[in-house]
């Protein structure tokens, strides 16, 4: 089993001045090796808690299987989280692109790291981070891997995880009148942002990834998953596709089937407490394409 020790923890000192944590794996054996650096997702929660709790699979997956596809992997917690400063809950995506920008840039600089091998990839609100840093820097990294990354709004995205909720409680009826309630808060919730930051939402809420995709310029590989309840497959997919019709860079997308937003199988609407919380086979396969597809782009 991979362990957090085999890692080197290095301190990223970003533009103004804070410093992100991470962990760095590298393939043993390897003197100088391409590096992908993992972008977590939303919430409060730190990579780390693979290290913690059993439960906890996905940071601790990927980096296995790009291990053993002679990968480095950087795993960096976001402001605020585990060992890292400042605060996330201030911060857009913008901000966290930027982060990730310089976290790249440092990565550049050593000398067991390709300098020009340097890939992202994300997951959830990561994924949306991931597409940011294809669209906007090009030259700095190789490619890019969203997983379970919307393809639409966070607004949208927002209002199809109160529905997902909402069902999973057993009020599907209820979502009639419930949703336009919701979405009616969000309009005013926007407005009041526009004069006042009122919480994290009110830094993301306008956010759209149409307006990103379209601009990618760097090898994206777009997963998603059958039976996500939080980034609907019936509407992300088919709007990435679209998207991504006039983009000249190479693109991918890969669909898991029988898995939710954290690629455990598990039916759509199934709970945490109605599945068994471990790695699917197919988040090994997903990420062992992406990283043969990225040395494919490489060569």
């Amino acid at each position: 089993m991979l362990k957090l020790e085999q890692a080197e923890e290095i301190q990223l000192p970003v533009r103004d001045g804070i410093l992100l944590s991470g962990h760095l794996f590298k393939p043993k054996g390897s003197k100088k090796s391409p590096l992908i650096i993992f972008v977590t997702g939303s919430g409060s929660l730190s990579y780390t808690m693979d290290w913690q709790n059993e439960s906890f699979y996905f940071c601790r997956t990927f980096v296995s299987v790009c291990l053993e596809e002679r990968f480095a992997v950087l795993l960096v917690d976001k402001r605020g989280i585990g060992g890292s400063k400042g605060n996330w809950k201030s911060q857009n995506f913008y901000g966290r692109a930027e982060d990730m920008f310089d976290v790249i840039q440092l990565m550049k600089m050593r000398q067991d790291i390709v300098e020009h091998q340097i890939s992202v990839a994300g997951h959830s609100q990561g994924g949306w981070i991931a597409q940011l840093l294809s669209s906007m820097y090009p030259n700095d990294i190789k490619s890019a891997l969203s997983i379970a990354g919307p393809a639409y709004s966070v607004r949208e995205q927002m209002v199809d995880n109160m529905e997902s909720e909402i069902i999973m409680k057993g009020y599907r009826r209820s979502t009639n009148w419930l949703l336009p309630l919701y979405s009616l808060s969000l309009t005013f919730y926007e407005f009041v942002s526009a004069f006042f930051k009122i919480g994290y939402i009110s830094y993301i809420l306008k956010y759209d990834a149409r307006n990103v995709i379209q601009e990618i310029k760097t090898p994206t590989y777009f997963a998603f998953a059958e039976n996500d309840h939080l980034v609907p497959l019936e509407k992300n997919e088919p709007l990435a596709r679209e998207l991504l019709k006039d983009v000249s860079a190479p693109w991918k997308i890969r669909v898991s089937k029988g898995v939710n937003h954290s690629y455990a199988a598990a039916a759509k609407y199934q709970s945490w407490d109605e599945i068994d919380s471990k790695v699917s086979r197919d988040l090994v396969d997903l990420t062992r394409d992406f990283c043969q597809w990225t040395r494919e782009q490489t060569n």
